[in-house]
C-alpha cells in the first residue's frame, strides 16, 4: 500500500505545498506528525480555528492571514 502526505502552508509573507509519497505506513506517519508540529508551532490556537483528526491537521487564521493543512492518505 501507498501514502502520501499532502501539505500546505498560505501567510500575508507567500506560500510553499509539498506532497512526500511512502511505501511505509510509520514513515508517512512521521512525517505527518513533523508537519503537524510545525503547523501548531505557526499559529495562536486561542485566535485559530484548528481542525485536528487522525488523518487531517488543519489551522485557519484569518486575523493573521495564515492557513495550513497537512493529511495523510492511502492508496
Amino acid at each position: 500500500m501507498k501514502y502520501r502526505v499532502v501539505f500546505e502552508f498560505q501567510s500575508e509573507d507567500g506560500a510553499m505545498s509539498d506532497v512526500y509519497n511512502y511505501s511505509d505506513e510509520q514513515q508517512a506517519r512521521d512525517k505527518f506528525d513533523e508537519l503537524r508540529d510545525s503547523l501548531e508551532h505557526a499559529v495562536d490556537p486561542a485566535t485559530s480555528k484548528i481542525t485536528d483528526e487522525p488523518d487531517t491537521y488543519s489551522v485557519v487564521n484569518r486575523e493573521a492571514g495564515i492557513m495550513g493543512y497537512v493529511r495523510l492518505l492511502e492508496g
